[in-house]
């Protein structure tokens, strides 16, 4: 766990600046559109008091964007563990690619999640385990949809404990973080559209992290990795022949 955390890092610090731009170019433009679609769905249901409704559509919103968002950092992992040059118009066509493809695959896998967390929590958290790897499947294999089905639920399954500690740890950093910021910036400008941008912001730079965590442990688990090391080790034992 600790080596997928500290690889992680070292990607992020040598992408950082394509992070950034991917970052300020889709992930937080997502989390925009999410802010806004969401406060004019749940409007109405604030306004006579129904709580429980707004609770469920942010909750299906925030997972459908979530599943979104995955699609280009998966797409930068899995070029460079491929050892192709890291091409960020090979990200931004990966996502329009697929973008589609994850958006309808996820309405029904958010709903599903949704309720499982709302009325019983555990089974809530078992369903986001095993769709989480929906969109890794779709992005790093390519298949059919029954077989993404499966591979996801076969991944989540068998990484299930890992990929437990590894949303603990992430939500209670994005817990913690988020509370931190948002007393700072009421601290000093008590206006909540900056403290929005800033937690949008923040959550833009957290979650690739996170997502560089996930595809690793995908493409272990698929075997894709030991499968590119062991020709980067032929290659190197033939030019040591040679």
């Amino acid at each position: 766990m600790f080596d997928y955390l500290k690889g992680s890092l070292n990607f992020y610090k040598n992408n950082f600046f394509r992070v950034l731009l991917i970052a300020l170019t889709i992930i937080l433009p997502v989390q925009v559109i999410y802010t806004i679609t969401i406060n004019y769905i749940t409007l109405p249901f604030l306004y006579f008091n129904i709580p429980i409704w707004p609770t469920i559509f942010q909750s299906v919103f925030m997972l459908m964007a979530l599943f979104i968002m995955l699609i280009p950092m998966v797409s930068l992992v899995v070029q460079d563990m491929r050892k192709e040059r890291v091409k960020l118009g090979k990200v931004y066509g990966d996502t329009i690619k697929y973008a589609f493809f994850v958006y309808a695959i996820s309405i029904p896998a958010s709903i599903i999640t949704t309720v499982g967390l709302l009325f019983l929590i555990v089974p809530g958290i078992f369903c986001l385990v095993f769709f989480i790897g929906l969109p890794l499947a779709k992005v790093i294999e390519d298949a059919s949809t029954l077989t993404i089905v499966k591979r996801s639920f076969a991944f989540g399954k068998e990484n299930f404990l890992m990929i437990c500690g590894f949303l603990l740890l992430f939500a209670s950093i994005d817990f913690i973080g988020s509370y931190l910021l948002s007393f700072l910036a009421l601290l000093v400008t008590g206006q909540m559209a900056i403290i929005n941008w800033m937690l949008m912001l923040f959550n833009s730079l957290l979650l690739p992290l996170f997502i560089f965590i996930i595809s690793k442990v995908y493409l272990d688990w698929n075997g894709e990795a030991d499968f590119v090391h062991e020709k980067e080790y032929d290659y190197q034992l033939e030019l040591y022949k040679s």
